[in-house]
């Protein structure tokens, strides 16, 4: 922050150095351009004057310019200075009143819509187990009436400190939700026993005796915990759990009461695979697996396609189809693919030859305005070329926001990353897409390669000369017999990819792989 001292230098530094260039110019003028001035305006010959003459008339000027700066400069520092003052000002009173949007005047804890909106993104999606408790002062309005309101809102703020400072057992939210009533949010994998414990701490905080007015008070409050994914799904739904656990428990005598009331079988254990999920990204189980893509006309490998596995500790490699449909419903597929992209780029140093990495993309990323600096980041973070990413995208993803997929895709292809029209004729509008985007390759979908049926035999023959004569290379997918490799080489389909040339398999098993059979050393 600008102080005043420091815009009193510069202002001292501004004035000094506009008296010097005043004096340099004022020397100049007496001592060079006086004489070439007045001949050029025809004036005849300037005043032949002695050099002490001259060096007076230029020290009087450089003077006079000093006085009549005087006035304006320390006018102008001061006009600066309230400027700055005021819009200090006008930052701190917008500061605070985004705080006080954000948080109660009272004790300036989290208020009722904060903190709502603060647990809704912590349930959305329920990725961890959240407990929410609610903390209801008993008989309260006895502090109002017998000591007053300034006594009981002195009350309120002991409290809210007193919670402010309890040593907690998950990462916490605490919130007043109004008049007495106070709630704390924990996250993280806690049991029965530590909620309880945790509940008789707050509450030992709150029994300490209070001093107001004269006399010392003693409050007790009545807690009520709900539990996420066992109770409620979200925000609104547990908060009402947990006030109803509150409210059983001050109806049956109790301090502290469990919500019992469960959530069906079915939600609980979408939300229990929706943690498990998460915990399978942070610990790095889910993994590239890398499949090969063949030329057909020599066999060689050229690249290969990056797939996702999950590696799970006790079932094994968890088919895509189990996971992936959840990833993208809880909005992980991003993330997941950064991920996995950057497990490959690091990879690919591994591999000989100058293989391209192929990799699928979704539409809800592919529409991601932060997608394009994000892929260009990982590039210059692992030095990898960028012609050797390949991005392979479904034509059902184009069909929502085309002209978003289109903006990206070009500055992809700007930066030198090649794209791939997937599954090509089982979508919508093939050749219009073919039309307004920049493709390098289609891939021909596994479902038109039926030997008994002529009629896809002439559909996969038209797709290959069409990607030919608009100068794209076809692949074909899911080859699983050689015969079909034979017939679409001799069509002139470009690439092939399948169990004929090898399946999904790990970096390690890739590597081997690579050493043992032909591979491409120069980029397709």
């Amino acid at each position: 922050m600008r102080t005043k001292g420091y815009l009193l230098r510069q202002g001292l530094a501004l004035f000094a150095a506009t008296l010097v260039i005043l004096f340099l110019i004022a020397v100049i003028w007496e001592f060079w351009l006086e004489t070439q001035a007045f001949r050029l305006l025809g004036w005849g010959i300037p005043p032949d004057l002695d050099t002490a003459s001259r060096w007076r008339f230029i020290l009087t000027c450089t003077g006079f310019a000093a006085i009549a700066m005087v006035v304006p400069w320390i006018l102008s520092l001061r006009l600066i200075w309230r400027l700055r003052h005021r819009y200090r000002q006008l930052l701190a009173a917008r500061a605070r009143s985004h705080h006080l949007t954000r948080h109660d005047a009272l004790t300036d804890l989290m208020n009722r819509p904060w903190f709502m909106t603060r647990l809704h993104a912590r349930l959305s999606p329920l990725l961890e187990q959240t407990a929410l408790l609610v903390i209801d002062l008993d008989n309260f309005q006895k502090v109002n009436d017998a000591h007053g309101s300034t006594a009981g809102d002195y009350a309120l703020r002991c409290i809210a400190d007193r919670l402010n400072h309890v040593q907690t057992v998950g990462d916490p939210l605490l919130g007043r939700l109004g008049g007495d009533e106070f709630v704390v949010a924990l996250t993280g994998a806690l049991s029965r026993r530590d909620l309880l414990d945790q509940a008789r701490a707050l509450q030992r905080q709150i029994r300490q005796p209070l001093v107001c007015g004269s006399r010392r008070v003693s409050l007790q409050a009545t807690i009520g915990i709900a539990i996420a994914p066992l109770n409620a799904t979200s925000a609104d739904q547990l908060l009402a759990a947990a006030h109803d656990a509150m409210h059983e428990a001050k109806r049956g005598g109790e301090r502290i009461r469990l919500q019992k009331n469960c959530l069906p079988e079915a939600q609980q254990e979408e939300a229990h695979r929706a943690q498990r999920l998460r915990q399978a990204l942070d610990a790095d189980e889910i993994v590239p697996f890398y499949q090969p893509v063949v030329a057909l006309s020599n066999r060689v490998t050229v690249g290969v396609e990056m797939l996702a596995r999950w590696q799970h500790p006790e079932r094994g490699l968890v088919s895509p189809n189990e996971f992936i449909p959840l990833i993208e419903t809880l909005g992980l597929m991003p993330e997941m693919t950064r991920h996995l992209l950057d497990r490959a780029m690091r990879d690919a140093r591994q591999w000989p030859g100058e293989c391209f990495l192929a990799v699928n993309i979704t539409a809800s990323y592919l529409e991601d305005e932060a997608f394009v600096m994000q892929m260009a980041a990982l590039l210059k973070a692992h030095a990898f070329p960028a012609d050797r990413l390949e991005v392979e995208i479904t034509e059902n993803v184009l069909i929502e926001r085309l002209d978003i997929v289109q903006q990206n895709l070009s500055r992809l292809h700007d930066m030198g990353v090649r794209v791939s029209l997937d599954d090509f004729g089982t979508g919508y509008s093939g050749l219009y897409h073919l039309a307004r985007l920049d493709v390098d390759k289609t891939k021909i979908d596994r479902s038109f390669f039926n030997a008994e049926e002529i009629r896809q035999d002439n559909l996969v023959r038209m797709i290959i000369a069409m990607g030919r004569s608009l100068g794209m290379s076809v692949v074909a997918e899911s080859i699983e017999d050689e015969r079909l490799a034979e017939h679409l080489a001799q069509q002139g389909c470009h690439f092939g990819q399948g169990y004929l040339f090898g399946r999904p398999m790990p970096a390690l098993a890739l590597r081997e792989h690579l050493m043992s059979c032909p591979h491409e050393t120069a980029r397709p």
